[in-house]
């Protein structure tokens, strides 16, 4: 009995608690890891928790320390089934109750005329036009009175009763409606259904990994602030993660990768390289002989209602649509449908009722008894229709219903197979295209159809039909078309997809390289609960500071930063906040930074730091016979430091640049000397301006034209 409890256990299903533990999130996917810690005794099967159904199925992999895995199972979840009688049950109780409230509310509505009708009686004395066939006694009066009130006074009592059953009946079918309501919400995905067969004996660890191959994503952060009193900066890099994989990763170990997973491909196969051609070496695509064919559409049949859907619709009609006081003109559709040929019920036929009156259309569905029932209607000219799958759709119109009555319209369906079908054997024969054509058009536009109507497409006599070598009965038809191939040749694998990436993805920032950062700590992401920002990496940067000043747009200086990448490896690129002390000066665009390269980034403008342009300008001729006008311009710059400490400073400013030959511009001196780009025309001076003083700089140019000529500026 012992060895019969432990194979017993072995055997059971064994649920387990697998966290996730490690998650890997790359530019747009996520690798996730669950691990489950359990006892192994003999061979176990496990059952591991339910995953999203965004999942690869094919990316699943269970590992197992402490016991060997000797199977997995992979299976999507089991949808519940439909609960069809309830549904059924439903409907035909809310039709009853439906049609109870609207008695009540009718004999409620007669009984309350009738009292009104009684309460007007009044004794009252003949004219002389009407002579009195008597005086009454006052007996007689006193009897009628008496009548008339305990008549009022029962009519009364009987309406009480009725509005109490008709209260009753509203709150029963609000709690049916609630029913009904729940029913019609479809269960939600259920993911797929992982199980392991373990073998082993003792404690074991169980991992469970697998991609999301979507709605998973990241993107790198900086945040540089700059310490001028110690000439460094502080970098703090972090990653933006945010995911909607249906999952929540609580406290997990979080790797944040610019890596892009492969994906599963076919490779490429070669075909067979023949040599029929003198020196024809190379395989090119080579076009087929003969023309070839247009392809010919494909037919589908038409799709047959779906009887779970529209049981879903009504119910969800029905239980929004309860009126509190139904209409009183409404009137009532009922009637059976039976089987013209086995003449019996037809049960889970679909009616629905149209009609001009009607916003939108009612939906029924036939019970057991092939009895449908369609209440609170508005008066009109109606048209029903009948579908079931296995019988010929059928429509009856002109059904005229009127206040307060009930139309009774019994149905027989005629089954598909009483239908004429003809099977025409296949013949070699071509397909003649045209006709092919012909008839998807007829099929088109008149949806299921007879052989007959399609019969009258082709010329009588005409084989085209027995070449196509298929039934031609209704929806039922399928026209096999062949497909032809165009071309011949080398094509990439059918499973290859060029990748497409955005430009601010990690995988496109990181320049090709694959790097991967592990947060510090563990992380909890939750599904669809916005953006995590999850700190990576704080490092402290030397800087060298530099002033640059343009004396001719503005009269500040502006601070840049001169860095060196001092990281122990890469970083990708990423958008940067900057920060000068406390104060935040703005952002930049970082690209990939690489050990020991050298980048520049704006600090911002320094107000401390003023600049001032002098100009001197000199008017002049020269030339014998044609004067030439000569400018002669002296520019001054001025940069004051008003630090305690030594300002190291580049000043920049410009001599005119001319593309023609009557205009000459030449550099005459510059104080102390400038650098100067031969393309641009700019100066540049790179100064080292002494603690709390000055620096001044010069520089003259002049400038020659033919006499009279009008200078102006272009970009």
């Amino acid at each position: 009995m012992l060895l019969l409890g432990w194979a017993v256990a072995g055997v059971l299903h064994a649920a387990v608690d697998a966290p996730v533990t490690d998650v890997t999130v790359y530019s747009d996917q996520a690798r996730v890891v669950r691990t489950a810690t359990l006892d192994v005794s003999g061979t176990q099967r496990v059952e591991l928790p339910r995953l999203p159904d965004l999942v690869d199925p094919d990316s699943i992999r269970v590992e197992a320390e402490g016991a060997q895995v000797s199977s997995v199972e992979v299976r999507q979840g089991r949808v519940p089934p439909f609960p069809e009688k309830e549904a059924r049950a439903l409907v035909e109780t809310l039709d009853r109750l439906d049609g109870d409230i609207e008695l009540a509310e009718a004999e409620r509505a007669a009984i309350a005329l009738q009292v009104t009708a009684l309460r007007r009686i009044r004794p009252s004395a003949p004219t002389q036009a009407e002579p009195s066939s008597g005086p009454m006694s006052p007996g007689g009066w006193s009897t009628s009175t008496a009548f008339l009130i305990d008549t009022a006074a029962k009519l009364e009592t009987r309406g009480r009763e009725l509005e109490e059953r008709a209260a009753s009946l509203k709150d029963e079918r609000a709690r049916r409606s609630a029913d009904a309501a729940r029913l019609v919400v479809k269960p939600q995905e259920t993911g797929l259904e992982v199980a392991a067969s373990l073998t082993g004996a003792g404690a074991a660890t169980v991992r469970l990994s697998y991609l999301v191959p979507q709605n998973a994503r990241w993107y790198p952060r900086y945040e540089l602030q700059l310490h001028p009193e110690t000439q460094r900066v502080q970098v703090a890099f972090s990653g933006r993660v945010s995911q909607e994989t249906g999952e929540d990763w609580t406290r997990a170990r979080l790797t944040l990768s610019t890596a892009q997973p492969s994906t599963l491909t076919q490779l490429p196969k070669l075909p067979t390289w023949k040599l029929g051609v003198a020196e024809r070496f190379i395989p090119r695509p080579q076009r087929k002989a003969g023309q070839a064919r247009p392809l010919l559409p494909v037919l589908t049949p038409a799709p047959e209602p779906d009887f779970e859907q529209v049981l879903r619709q009504w119910l969800q009609a029905r239980a929004a649509s309860m009126p509190l006081k139904p209409a009183a003109t409404s009137g009532t559709l009922v009637g059976t449908v039976i089987d013209s040929q086995a003449r019996s019920p037809v049960a889970d036929v679909v009616v629905s009722a149209h009609s001009p009156s009607l916003p939108g259309e009612q939906l029924v569905v036939t019970d057991a008894q092939g009895r449908y029932r369609i209440p609170a209607l508005p008066p009109g000219e109606y048209t029903l229709r009948f579908e079931k799958e296995q019988y010929k759709p059928y429509a009856r119109t002109g059904v005229t219903l009127r206040p307060y009555k009930t139309v009774k319209l019994d149905v027989e369906f005629l089954p598909e197979s009483l239908g004429e079908v003809v099977e025409i054997a296949k013949m070699p024969l071509e397909i003649d295209e045209e006709f092919v054509r012909r008839v998807a058009v007829e099929r088109g536009k008149s949806g299921a159809r007879s052989f007959e109507s399609l019969a009258e497409v082709a010329p009588a006599g005409s084989s085209q039909s027995a070449a196509m070598g298929v039934s031609l009965a209704g929806a039922t038809s399928d026209l096999s078309v062949p497909v032809f191939d165009r071309y011949v040749g080398l094509a990439p694998p059918k499973g290859w997809v060029a990748p497409v990436l955005a430009e601010d993805l990690p995988v496109s920032l990181a320049g090709g390289y694959d790097l991967a950062f592990s947060a510090p700590r563990p992380e909890s992401v939750f599904s669809g609960q916005g953006e995590r920002t999850i700190p990576l990496r704080v490092e402290s940067w030397p800087v060298e500071l530099e002033r640059q000043a343009f004396p001719a747009l503005a009269p500040e200086a502006y601070l840049v930063a001169h860095l060196k990448g001092s990281s122990r490896g890469a970083l990708p690129g990423g958008q940067a906040t900057l920060f000068v002390g406390a104060d935040r000066v703005g952002t930049a665009a970082l690209k990939l930074v690489v050990p020991g390269e050298s980048f520049t980034l704006p600090l911002g403008v320094d107000s401390a730091v003023r600049t001032a342009r002098n100009v001197r300008l000199v008017q002049s001729q020269e030339g014998l016979i044609s004067k030439d006008d000569v400018s002669t311009y002296e520019v001054t710059l001025e940069v004051s430091n008003p630090y305690p400490f030594p300002l190291k400073t580049r000043v920049v400013d410009q001599v005119p640049l001319s593309k023609q030959r009557e205009l000459e511009v030449t550099l005459v001196r510059a104080e102390p000397v400038a650098q100067r780009d031969e393309t641009t025309s700019e100066l540049r001076w790179d100064l080292v301006i002494p603690p709390s003083s000055k620096k001044t700089v010069t520089f003259e140019y002049t400038l020659r034209r033919p006499r009279d000529w009008r200078l102006s500026q272009s970009q």
